[in-house]
């Protein structure tokens, strides 16, 4: 139920994210000067588009999917694939006639794969899609940040256990995490292989909730 791909999430969002975002939390998503955040968002993108654009091999084993119409999971695919590539251009600071050509040639190449390029099994798939999926959830901490408008020590101030003020706020958290999985961890996972039911999925995002959670005692411990 819980696959290898989960338990990176939530040690990456658990462990190593609130630290990068303790040590720079100055830089939101949408900030320019982050050529590396930029290349490594954009570069994981590349991943996705190959997965959506390649044909999937045929394994006559496995039962018939449902389509990725009825898994729901087009609508937060495509806002997810729009916020990580406006994130990876702004944070590289590039000029919109590089922008406008990088994508037209990125439609192209996606097109010559589908015609020409050989089908790809499961396991290179959701190799393909993994590092756009951890990118993602590396970016939860920021995307927060943005949300709220504070930073990271007075949002650390506003989660403070003992704080009237906190339950709102752990609220709005929780519910922000929901759309975010759906959008940037569920749905390109579903690019890659549609599978797991509700019980698999709900135990899923458990498991993000939970490494939620325990970054926000980490912050807590750094914002001391």
């Amino acid at each position: 139920m819980l696959r290898i791909e989960d338990l990176l999430i939530a040690g990456w969002v658990a462990i190593a994210s609130p630290l990068i975002f303790r040590f720079d939390g100055n830089k939101g998503p949408f900030d320019p000067d982050q050529p590396i955040q930029g290349l490594v968002e954009l570069a994981s993108m590349v991943g996705v588009l190959l997965c959506l654009a390649a044909r999937q091999k045929v394994d006559p084993a496995r039962p018939p999917q449902p389509s990725l119409v009825n898994r729901g999971a087009v609508g937060p695919l495509v806002g997810a694939l729009l916020l990580v590539t406006i994130s990876g251009f702004t944070a590289l600071g590039a000029p919109t006639a590089a922008i406008y050509i990088v994508l037209i040639a990125t439609a192209a190449g996606m097109v010559a794969i589908r015609v020409a390029g050989p089908p790809l099994s499961v396991f290179v798939r959701r190799a393909l899609v993994s590092p756009f999926v951890m990118v993602s959830a590396g970016l939860y901490w920021t995307f927060i940040e943005s949300v709220m408008g504070s930073s990271g020590a007075t949002t650390i101030h506003r989660l403070a256990p003992l704080n009237p003020h906190s339950a709102p706020v752990l609220l709005f958290l929780f519910a922000f995490s929901a759309i975010y999985y759906a959008m940037l961890i569920f749905a390109p996972r579903q690019i890659a292989e549609r599978e797991g039911g509700a019980i698999e999925w709900l135990l899923r995002y458990a498991a993000f909730v939970a490494s939620i959670v325990l970054g926000i005692g980490w912050l807590g411990v750094l914002s001391t």
